[in-house]
């Protein structure tokens, strides 16, 4: 039990100060500091600064997987929409230190982001994406999109729209966007777009 709450202490203290200082900034003794622990138990525990981020950035790629993965049991569009939705709404909850860390990680080279989350998210997702748009366009249900790019936009709009949600508190636009269920609204008008477009049928403009 003992070691365990240690643990816990620890990785509480280290996702702080990985989101605010990244990596290469991020300290042991500041860790331990936070932590209230001798720095010693760092070491024991996780060997070490890096180990111990690649532990973090492992537990946020594995929840965010977990969190997706019972959504599309099968090929389908409607498993699509349903990843879509169960992906954003994770996102829209997630520990705002969990975003900072993932942004921070990518700004610095994203050398754990390639071998940790590539394997263990991007590669599966995509692949079931890539699997979905190809029954899709035999289906006639889907236009002939890349969806290696398609999937790259819609996670990007949702990672976009969080890291906004953390950048513009206090500021005085914060309450007209981030209002109500604005997690859920997102995606329904993210959804919308991706299903019928932005222009009205002969509204586009020229």
């Amino acid at each position: 039990m003992a070691a365990s709450s240690t643990e816990e202490k620890i990785f509480n203290s280290a996702k702080m100060e990985f989101a605010q200082f990244g990596l290469a900034g991020s300290r042991v003794d500041r860790i331990a500091n936070r932590a209230k622990i001798n720095k010693a138990m760092i070491y024991y525990h996780y060997k070490g600064k890096e180990k111990l981020y690649e532990h973090i950035l492992s537990f946020i790629v594995e929840g965010i997987y977990n969190a997706v993965k019972n959504l599309i049991p099968a090929v389908s569009i409607e498993n699509l929409e349903a990843l879509i939705r169960g992906y954003g709404e994770y996102i829209g909850k997630l520990d705002e230190d969990y975003i900072r860390i993932m942004i921070r990680e990518i700004a610095s080279g994203g050398k754990y982001f390639k071998k940790i989350t590539v394997p263990k998210l991007i590669e599966p997702v995509m692949e079931l994406v890539i699997d979905i748009f190809k029954k899709g366009r035999k289906e006639g249900i889907i236009d002939s999109l890349n969806p290696q790019f398609t999937m790259i936009q819609i996670i990007g709009s949702i990672v976009f729209f969080n890291l906004m949600r953390i950048t513009l508190k206090d500021s005085p636009i914060y309450d007209s966007i981030f209002k109500g269920n604005f997690i859920s609204d997102y995606i329904d008008n993210l959804l919308h777009i991706l299903k019928f477009g932005i222009f009205k049928t002969g509204g586009a403009a020229k």
